[in-house]
């Protein structure tokens, strides 16, 4: 019995097994808590109502806000404001089923602005809302065709 116990080839036998086994389950571990991210966490989804939703893409293009160009939808009533460029606006909205949304009644403040047509095609395009998904962090806006026509983060 000292024999075996004492024996090299025995003892780096059972060792190599050992760290296998160990490995193997470190590496299960990771696996399966790494899943969790290469499927895209899913976060907890922010309030519909009463977020700050400023715009990261419209109409397909990535765009730079300098935290303007943002609409906030009022939980107590069925109005929404926020703001383009330079200017406010404000308006009200309807949901319905299905993730169903309408913008309408949009109006705004009109001083002049530097990128005054990018803030017109905003405002446009919120006229353009017929539904919405929150994904996350995420609000996407869908025109009548469920074309995907603008996306805003929570801030």
């Amino acid at each position: 019995n000292i024999a075996y116990t004492c024996n090299p080839k025995r003892i780096k036998h059972h060792f190599m097994k050992t760290w296998k086994v160990i490995l193997l389950v470190a590496l299960a571990v990771g696996l399966a808590s790494c899943c969790a991210c290469r499927k895209g966490k899913k976060v907890v989804d922010k309030p519909l109502m009463a977020t700050k939703w400023t715009l990261v893409e419209l109409n397909g293009q990535q765009v730079q806000t300098d935290d303007n160009y943002y609409i906030i939808l009022n939980e107590q009533e069925d109005r929404f404001n926020g703001r383009g460029d330079c200017n406010s606006l404000m308006g009200s909205y309807k949901l319905g089923e299905n993730g169903k949304m309408q913008l309408t009644g949009i109006a705004s403040t009109r001083a002049f602005c530097p990128d005054q047509a990018g803030e017109d095609k905003f405002f446009k395009t919120l006229g353009d809302v017929a539904g919405y998904d929150v994904d996350g962090d995420l609000l996407m806006l869908f025109n009548g065709n469920s074309e995907l026509i603008a996306v805003m983060a929570a801030k």
